[in-house]
């Protein structure tokens, strides 16, 4: 039986691996920002303890006596994004060493290996920087863009019929959805390696066209269509809807290492990583789900 602290609250991807662990027999305790979330994380059989990533006694104190600690981003670091995700980083190695914690799992990103090219994928290479130095066991956890991150369709699909992105439709990216995350994150908490080590998870390969062929035929909407934008039209539109103005731009330049499939995913196949097991036309059912109004899905994971 291990002790386990974990950021993230009830997430999309804690949720599938709390209940694992605690049938697994470990002791488990889940960070929260809401008490709201206590008796959720109780009804999985963990611990509850409420606070913030970012109050170094609080973590510093919930880490300690733990065997493992889970970290991830939830919430927002600020308009600066690399100066937030330094200062966030810095709070939990110091916690970290205030604890005397022996093996970390952090949640990372895909690009976490480039510097400035890969945008706001950045901040994650700054995070793994400043966690490196820390002399412990420390997996890192790269997945690939989230299927989730698609739902950010759902309002331009109904409108108009169309998905409008400043990346063109024959662009192949890799999705992954959190039941995948889970399956890579799960083990590397139950046994973490030694030393420090890097792990990719993703679930499918597909482009944009491939994409929208897969939804005309589950919307029964075979007039849906790929708009390829202009990256000026993709920062105002981000501008538009309160985007901070350097998060805007580190967006665009995410966009812009995209394109670059070659560099983006060179880490990850030199990996040999193996694709998991949620593919396009799962997502897809889950996608008209979502367009039907079922379920409660977001663009994007949310923890509290």
């Amino acid at each position: 039986m291990m002790k386990i602290a974990m950021l993230g609250s009830m997430g999309n991807i804690n949720r599938l691996v709390i209940p694992q662990l605690v049938q697994a027999g470990h002791d488990v305790t889940v960070i929260s920002t809401s008490d709201q979330r206590r008796a959720t994380i109780e009804a999985a059989g963990a611990h509850a303890a409420i606070g913030t990533m970012t109050d170094i006694d609080f973590l510093s104190e919930t880490f300690t006596g733990k065997d493992v600690v889970y970290l991830m981003l939830s919430g927002s670091i600020g308009t600066d994004p690399f100066a937030g995700a330094i200062e966030q980083a810095q709070i939990w190695r110091q916690a970290i060493e205030n604890a005397g914690v022996k093996n970390v799992v952090d949640l990372s990103s895909i690009g976490a290996d480039a510097d400035e090219v890969a945008g706001s994928l950045h901040a994650y290479n700054l995070i793994e920087g400043v966690l490196r130095s820390l002399d412990i066991n420390i997996a890192f956890v790269r997945p690939t863009g989230f299927y989730a991150n698609l739902f950010s369709n759902l309002t331009s699909i109904k409108q108009d019929h169309a998905i409008y992105a400043n990346n063109t439709a024959d662009l192949e990216q890799k999705w992954v959805a959190p039941a995948d995350i889970a399956a890579v994150v799960y083990p590397l908490i139950a046994h973490t390696p030694a030393g420090i080590t890097v792990h990719y998870a993703y679930s499918d390969t597909f482009s944009g066209a491939d994409f929208v062929t897969a939804l005309q035929q589950a919307l029964n909407m075979p007039d849906l269509h790929w708009v390829q934008i202009s990256d000026e039209q993709y920062e105002q539109g981000l501008l538009t809807n309160g985007v901070p103005e350097k998060i805007a731009a580190s967006l665009v330049q995410t966009s812009h290492y995209q394109r670059q499939p070659e560099q983006i995913y060179a880490d990850l196949s030199a990996k040999q990583t193996a694709a998991g097991q949620v593919k396009l036309a799962d997502f897809v059912r889950t996608f008209v789900d979502a367009f039907n109004g079922k379920g409660n899905h977001r663009s994007h994971t949310i923890a509290d």
